[in-house]
């Protein structure tokens, strides 16, 4: 009897197999021929992503639509006002498109968490990623990003940048830092993998980033073209093991970064140009199906290398799919005139075009982004349970509890002394969030003050033999970090440190005061740093990123 249900199960799994496979040949028929039906302008506008202008619909944005067909948009904070209002936006441009008879739109944004978020009015606002990866429970992640996968679907946002997969290994990184999971590529992997199967769970997609990584830099490819030294040896054991676990987990999309690697590459020539790069390691070696994506082409380590235009067709030869570009100027129309006038002189082939469209345009259609009926493209979206709605109220509670287990001390004796061991006490910050909180709840004996002219000022009016100071520094700039100098110095005081901003230039200081590290400054996280002056809770003391304390 097992053996019959066994071989019925057995004949059951083959022509599920079978009908599976049919229903895939099938669509990827219906795609090719979609694709094959599209003029090449067309075309080309679905692999340029692009800014908009203003924070509604405008004759501007409406004639960028028609003009460029674009495949997608990408929103920065200067777009967004209120949750409703940017939902209505959103949803003017997708109609914009299809009255234009564009296909839908992929709607991009950088909304990592932490200090890297477009969107302040309608998601949680999560700590990001240093945080979660001194957590480090991939459950947590999991939870955090399809609760923000779909807030942001709610909102029309369908593409998240994110996560940055960079393994920070380089302590004077001033790009990445607290945006990176952190310094163990084992933890960068895990958590980038929570976090891509959160997104994608709630029909989001993801995108991995700054491929093959931009860590270990000193520079920032805004403004420069860094420069990484070592070869392929070291980016194999070090950079690309998150790239690797993304791809395992079907990412939807990688972006490629604008750094030079002189002992992989020819001098002088980013990774977003190489085919060697794109190509035979992302694609080849690696495996990665998805979508490639460049970063900003209008970065200074581009922009400033080679006429746009130019540098937007070498990418496309080296393997990418959508060039994305954050302004909505002339730099648009420049690259569709040298991706046509590339694919008229023979230098591309609209086969090669053909072949990042289909992609796209699959892409798409399996994100619930738009859908083909008898031939013609229309919008989508996903379809919600009750309980993915119901998910979405955890994420106070969610925030809150990544948000204090990501505190970190670094010092000895306690954070937060009994009241009466010191004669006077005093918490110097700028943040109102962080000043709200205290004067609400108050620290008994504690005094709040907002700057440092005030803390000399109380110094110099209240003498003490024992005084306690609480310095916030959430820009570690070179002024504050000469002051911690002073008032670690000062007689009759024990200076501690806030953390909440790059904690890389305050861990440098030597010797280091007694630290609290937040690893962020979004308003649930200064929200803990005051409950644990409360004493409501004792921070972490051991942290598994490599932070340079000597």
């Amino acid at each position: 009897m097992y053996g019959k249900i066994t071989a019925v199960a057995a004949v059951v799994a083959v022509a599920a197999g079978a009908l599976f496979a049919g229903s895939a040949i099938k669509r990827d028929l219906e795609i090719k021929k979609f694709v094959g039906a599209m003029p090449l302008e067309r075309k080309i506008g679905q692999m340029m992503m692009v800014g908009v202008p203003g924070t509604k619909m405008s004759p501007r944005a409406q004639a960028l639509i028609e003009r460029i067909a674009p495949g997608g948009i990408i929103l920065f904070g200067y777009n967004l006002s209120d949750r409703a209002r940017t939902a209505a936006f959103i949803a003017g441009l997708q109609g914009a498109a299809l009255d234009a008879r564009v296909i839908p739109l992929f709607v991009s944004i950088d909304q990592e968490g932490g200090r890297v978020r477009r969107i302040v009015d309608g998601v949680t606002q999560f700590p990001g990623n240093m945080p979660m990866g001194v957590v480090n429970d991939a459950g947590l992640v999991l939870r955090a990003a399809r609760i923000l996968g779909t807030e942001l679907r709610l909102m029309g946002v369908n593409m998240n940048l994110a996560p940055a997969l960079d393994v920070n290994n380089n302590p004077e990184n001033p790009v990445i830092n607290t945006r990176s999971f952190g310094s163990d590529p084992a933890v960068v992997a895990a958590m980038g993998r929570a976090y891509i199967q959160g997104l994608q769970g709630a029909r989001c997609m993801a995108v991995g980033k700054h491929f093959p990584g931009h860590g270990d830099t000193g520079s920032d490819s805004h403004h420069v073209l860094p420069v990484i030294h070592y070869g392929m040896e070291h980016l194999r054991k070090v950079e690309l093991p998150p790239f690797a676990t993304a791809i395992e987990e079907d990412v939807s999309g990688i972006m490629s970064v604008h750094i030079s690697y002189p002992s992989i590459l020819e001098e002088g020539v980013p990774a977003t140009l190489s085919p060697k790069i794109l190509t035979d390691l992302l694609r080849k070696e690696m495996g990665h199906r998805g979508l490639v994506l460049t970063d900003d082409m209008e970065m200074n380590a581009v922009s400033r290398l080679m006429d746009i235009g130019e540098a937007a067709v070498r990418s496309i030869e080296a393997g990418t799919d959508i060039v994305l570009i954050s302004t909505s100027g002339e730099s648009i129309e420049r690259i569709q005139k040298a991706v046509l006038e590339a694919v008229a002189g023979g230098r591309l082939g609209e086969s090669r075009i053909d072949e990042s469209v289909r992609r796209i345009v699959e892409a798409k259609l399996r994100y619930s982004i738009m859908e083909l009926a008898s031939g013609n493209a229309r919008t989508a979206a996903p379809a919600y349970s009750v309980h993915d709605l119901e998910v979405l109220e955890e994420g106070p509670a969610l925030n809150s509890e990544l948000s204090r287990r990501a505190l970190y001390y670094h010092g000895s004796g306690l954070f937060a002394p009994e009241e009466g061991s010191f004669e006077a006490a005093y918490i110097v910050t700028a943040s109102p969030v962080l000043r709200r909180e205290l004067v609400e709840r108050p620290v008994p004996g504690l005094v709040v003050l907002g700057d440092t002219a005030e803390l000399a000022s109380a110094l110099r009016n209240k003498a003490a033999h024992s005084r306690l100071v609480y310095l916030h520094v959430d820009r570690p700039e070179p002024e504050i970090l000469s002051k911690i100098s002073l008032l670690r110095d000062m007689r009759n005081t024990r200076l501690f440190i806030i953390s909440t901003g790059n904690p890389f230039p305050v861990a440098a200081i030597s010797p280091l005061p007694p630290t609290l590290f937040s690893f962020s400054n979004t308003d649930e996280s200064l929200k803990a740093v005051a409950a644990c002056l409360r004493g409501e809770f004792a921070p972490r003391t051991d942290v598994n990123v490599y932070l340079g304390i000597r």
